[in-house]
């Protein structure tokens, strides 16, 4: 029973030299990390760019458009590359030399629009436009004059609608801006694309089927 009574007497001691001690490390530990965060503070947050800030600001009509544009141009590239390797008619290969000058020219400037509002294009077909590239890559050789031209004249009845529509809808003013200027050279690529199919042996009627939807100023404006 005494030698109870003296661990009684001496563990409050013991508990209290521990508290001490521990109180003791944990304010160095303290003193040492306040001093490591003076030295080396947290990086400032970094505001956002301008990019960053435009592209938000960038409608969301706008910012499909752009996109949309940079797919129709590098689709339209990748079938004139296709046509130029496999045309028989010289008009039709003049017509994929003209498409791909010109698309190329033009991706260039939606890629500039496009990244002076924070939006990087792909380079890269989708599936669909891929599908479409594939698919014309496999046409005879004796009917590819037809299918390129005639799909020519369908994807610009598309791109005419589509440009029409942004130049008239959307409000940020550069973008609208290259829709509107944009609209000559395609009038004028399809007008190229109906004298193309003529010559590849596509009939007027099917010509006419193809563009019936379009507001006659698409069709009765050209680009000499």
């Amino acid at each position: 029973m005494k030698t109870h009574k003296t661990h009684q007497a001496r563990l409050p001691r013991v508990v209290k030299a521990s508290i001490a001690l521990s109180a003791a490390l944990f304010a160095a530990s303290a003193l040492q990390a306040q001093n490591t965060d003076q030295n080396n503070p947290p990086p400032a947050t970094s505001p956002p760019s301008a990019a960053a800030e435009a592209s938000a600001t960038l409608s969301h009509r706008a910012k499909e458009f752009l996109k949309d544009a940079g797919q129709a141009n590098q689709t339209e590239i990748a079938m004139a590359n296709v046509a130029e390797s496999k045309s028989q008619n010289a008009q039709v290969k003049d017509l994929a030399t003209m498409m791909s000058t010109d698309h190329q020219a033009n991706f260039a400037l939606v890629q500039s629009i496009a990244q002076a509002h924070g939006i990087t294009l792909e380079t890269k077909l989708d599936m669909l436009n891929q599908h479409e590239v594939n698919r014309l890559q496999r046409a005879d050789d004796a009917d590819f004059d037809k299918e390129y031209t005639t799909l020519m004249i369908k994807d610009h009845v598309k791109c005419l609608k589509r440009f029409d529509k942004a130049a008239s809808d959307i409000e940020e003013q550069d973008v609208k801006q290259y829709a509107q200027n944009t609209l000559p050279a395609l009038r004028h690529h399809l007008k190229k694309s109906e004298e193309a199919a003529r010559s590849a042996g596509v009939d007027q009627a099917t010509i006419d089927s193809l563009v019936k939807d379009l507001p006659s100023e698409d069709r009765a404006v050209t680009v000499r």
